[in-house]
C-alpha cells in the first residue's frame, strides 16, 4: 500500500509536460495489448460526455460488430485508440520508408477516414492529455508489465524514471500486489513507433 502511495505522488509531482512525455514513450514502446489495457483504466476518470465526444471523433476505427456499443464505454474506447495507434504507426512507416513498399500503398489509401485521425492530437486538443497519462501510468497493466511482467527482464535498458517507478527491488517501487491476476506480460508484439504529442521523447518532454 506504501509503495502504490508512493509511486503516484512521484507521478503527481511531475509536471504536465512530463507526465505526457512519459506517456508518449510507454505508447511509443509497450505492447499493444498493454496500452489497450491501460488505456481502458485511464480513461474510467474521463466524464462521461468527453468520452462520447472522444467516441464519435474515433467511429471510423469501429468495427462493425461495434457499431451499437455504448459510446461512453472506456474499453470500447480503448480499443478504438489502440486501432488509431495502429494506423498511425502504419503511416509513419510508409512516410519514413526509403521506397514506398507495395503493401503500404495498399494499407494507406489517402481516402480513408481514418488516416485524418490522429488520436493523441485529439487528447491534447481536448484538454484530457494529462489525466489520461497520470492514469495510464498508474494503472494496474503497466505497473504489473515492468514489475512481474515481460518488461521486468529488461528494466535495465530503459530510462531511469522506469525502474524508479516500477521496479519492485527500488525504493518507493511496486510492492507486487493487490492486482489479482493481471498481465503476464510476455509473448507480446512490439509497441507503437509513432511520434509523440508534437514531437515528445523518452525523457519526459514535449514540444
Amino acid at each position: 500500500m506504501f509503495a502504490r502511495f508512493r509511486r503516484k505522488k512521484r507521478f503527481e509531482a511531475l509536471t504536465d509536460e512530463e507526465r505526457i512525455g512519459r506517456y508518449v514513450y510507454l505508447l511509443n514502446t509497450l505492447p499493444a495489448s498493454v496500452i489497450e489495457s491501460a488505456h481502458a483504466t485511464a480513461f474510467k476518470d474521463l466524464p462521461a460526455e468527453r468520452r462520447r465526444e472522444m467516441f464519435e471523433q474515433l467511429r471510423p476505427f469501429l468495427s462493425d460488430k461495434e457499431r451499437d456499443a455504448a459510446s461512453d464505454d472506456p474499453t470500447v474506447l480503448a480499443k478504438l485508440v489502440r486501432r488509431a495507434e495502429e494506423r498511425r504507426a502504419q503511416r509513419e512507416a510508409a512516410a519514413n520508408a526509403p521506397v514506398p513498399a507495395a503493401v503500404a500503398t495498399d494499407t494507406l489509401d489517402p481516402r480513408d477516414p481514418r488516416d485524418a485521425i490522429d488520436s493523441r492530437d485529439l487528447l491534447m486538443r481536448n484538454g484530457m492529455a494529462g489525466i489520461v497519462s497520470q492514469n495510464f501510468l498508474l494503472s494496474a497493466a503497466v505497473i504489473t508489465y515492468f514489475s512481474v511482467g515481460g518488461g521486468s527482464v529488461g528494466l535495465a535498458a530503459e530510462p531511469a524514471w522506469i525502474g524508479e517507478s516500477y521496479d519492485q527491488g527500488s525504493a518507493g517501487g511496486f510492492d507486487g500486489g493487490g492486482f489479482g491476476g493481471g498481465y503476464d506480460g510476455g509473448g507480446f508484439g512490439g509497441g507503437f513507433d509513432g511520434g509523440g504529442f508534437g514531437g515528445g521523447d523518452a525523457g519526459g518532454g514535449f514540444g
